[in-house]
């Protein structure tokens, strides 16, 4: 019976779903064909075709091996399979756009998100300013020069924000001086409804320390970019002059730099699990990157060259010597690599204490005989570079100052002595009081209910008067801060933890939240050249100037 019955329900089924299959229910007006609501695993088969036809893409289009993993391809491919599952099988031809279509619709959707973006930062950044990075870049095919500018701020949400807003290309004719540099930047700010003149001082700018860009914002309140300035340093103290004057220094580089070209030409690099780095003026701690790569690799290549009877290549170079200068230029490599955060975090904050740290550790490094000489330039070049009046509470190293007194973990300012304390609190004043950060907004004030009367209000003369946190003077919030008891673990957002206590440090709250937006350096600029660049190498024989523009915009702002 059990069998039986079994497969009397196995028939049963196998017919209703060919039934099922048979009949055609008509579709209404607007209804669309049953779609998945929930993934299928896609079987080996499928898979593989894929594969098959993901490499007859990138090599029939000739595209970059990670174009199918990118974002953008991502959803346009999952975009195609749910428009499949709604209406069926089709031809991709039917559906996919002319590229004179997209070309055009890059620039419209550039043009409203540009309205967009407008309409969301114009009210926050009046209130609490923001800060600008800009830098200009040539590229190598037409030889069009950019100017690029990004604009960091602190949202309603206490977030920080950090929106590429162009890389508006300059007219051929045009001389990139300062006062074309200054006419252009601003221009093009005023799109995005950002009115320098207007704005004072709650705009910072954050640069190079080129000529031509220094002239074009003397105006304006501007930062040199940290980055650089420890470039400049490192650059400085291994120049050619110095360098000379350190003979085994000098040796080291040369064999190691000997080596890794040895290794790149000779077809060694394959057999070494990393590949070694060489050293290039244009790029930041390149010396480090080259001097690690062969240090952490030092047996590996030890045991290659010996294979091949040219022991004497590595031979000649002092393991000894190398980890000296190793440990010298480390944490110079790892203050760039803070320093240039992703955007999401404060990075203000951080200059002052890796300028405190560089230069003890370049200041100790003086007495080792190997490294006396560069050590010694760096230490003079680095006051040279980060100094400033200490005098003068808008001094660009007091802005930085100002930063990591505003981070909580570092309010103490511990790596100052107590008359640079004294010098940074007073700037806070100034700046407070100068920017009309003294007290809340008033959209932001919630009015105080009206008191009922009662019998006490007779002696009202003889009543204690209540001290509101919002009418609290400057001088008792900074006293509070300083001395509060704090609940912060180094993993929590500064700025939230500055939006939670608002309330208790209203200017100084807001002074935070302008100050901290501030970038440490102009990468973020430098990275949207970077774009640039594999843009025009993908298309350098078709794109205008002005669609680099907006395919940058649109790639920025785009979430």
């Amino acid at each position: 019976m059990g069998g039986d019955h079994g497969g009397h329900l196995e028939v049963g089924h196998l017919g209703y779903n060919f039934c099922l299959r048979r009949h055609s229910c008509p579709i209404t007006k607007g209804q669309t064909k049953l779609a998945f609501t929930k993934s299928l695993l896609v079987p080996e088969k499928f898979k593989k075709e894929t594969r098959d036809k993901c490499v007859q893409f990138v090599c029939q289009d000739i595209r970059p091996y990670d174009t199918i993993s990118g974002k953008g391809f991502t959803q346009l491919a999952q975009h195609l399979v749910d428009t499949a599952a709604r209406i069926g099988k089709f031809d991709v031809c039917e559906i996919l756009p002319h590229p004179t279509t997209v070309s055009r619709n890059v620039e419209m959707r550039a043009q409203s998100l540009r309205k967009h973006v407008v309409e969301e930062i114009t009210a926050t950044i009046s209130k609490f300013g923001c800060a600008v990075t800009a830098d200009i870049w040539t590229e190598t095919y037409r030889k069009t020069s950019f100017l690029s500018a990004t604009i960091h701020y602190v949202n309603e949400q206490s977030e920080l924000h950090s929106r590429v807003l162009f890389a508006a290309p300059f007219d051929p004719s045009t001389s990139k001086t300062g006062e074309n540099i200054r006419r252009h930047l601003l221009q093009n700010l005023r799109v995005f409804g950002i009115d320098a003149r207007d704005m004072g001082k709650k705009i910072i700018f954050v640069t190079d320390r080129g000529a031509n860009m220094i002239s074009a914002l003397q105006e304006y309140t501007r930062l040199n970019c940290t980055a650089h300035i420890l470039n400049v340093t490192l650059s400085s103290a291994f120049g050619t002059a110095i360098i000379e004057k350190s003979p085994e220094i000098a040796s080291l580089l040369t064999d190691v730099k000997k080596l890794v070209t040895y290794f790149k030409h000779s077809g060694q690099q394959g057999k070494l699990k990393k590949s070694l780095k060489q050293s290039i003026e244009t790029r930041w701690n390149s010396n480090f990157d080259m001097l690690n790569s062969v240090l952490e690799q030092y047996e590996d290549i030890a045991s290659v060259l010996t294979e091949s009877n040219n022991y004497d290549k590595i031979g000649r170079i002092s393991i000894s010597t190398l980890k000296l200068l190793v440990s010298f230029l480390k944490p110079f490599k790892e203050a760039t690599d803070d320093l240039e955060t992703d955007n999401t975090a404060p990075s203000a904050s951080l200059v002052l204490p890796w300028s405190v740290r560089l230069i003890e550790h370049c200041t100790s490094a003086t007495k080792d005989p190997l490294l006396s000489e560069i050590a010694t330039v760096c230490v003079t070049r680095l006051k040279e570079l980060l100094s400033a009046d200490s005098t003068s509470s808008h001094s660009v190293h007091m802005l930085y100052k100002i930063a990591t007194f505003l981070t909580p973990n570092l309010r103490g300012l511990r790596m100052l002595d107590e008359r640079g304390r004294q010098n940074v609190i007073q700037g806070v004043k100034e700046m407070i009081e100068d920017l009309k950060f003294d007290h809340a907004h008033d959209e932001d004030v919630v009015p105080t209910p009206a008191k009922r009367p009662t019998v006490l209000h007779k002696f009202s003369d003889w009543e204690e008067e209540e001290e509101s946190c919002g009418s609290k003077s400057l001088d008792v919030q900074i006293q509070e801060y300083r001395t509060m008891k704090l609940e912060l673990s180094s993993q929590q957002n500064i700025l939230q933890w500055w939006n939670s206590n608002s309330s208790q440090f209203p200017a100084l709250s807001n002074l935070a939240r302008f100050v901290l937006c501030i970038p440490a350096t102009s990468a973020p600029s430098e990275r949207a050249f970077s774009l640039c660049g594999r843009i025009l190498e993908e298309r350098r024989s078709v794109l205008k100037p002005s669609s680099v523009s907006d395919i940058l915009f649109l790639h920025g702002n785009l979430k």
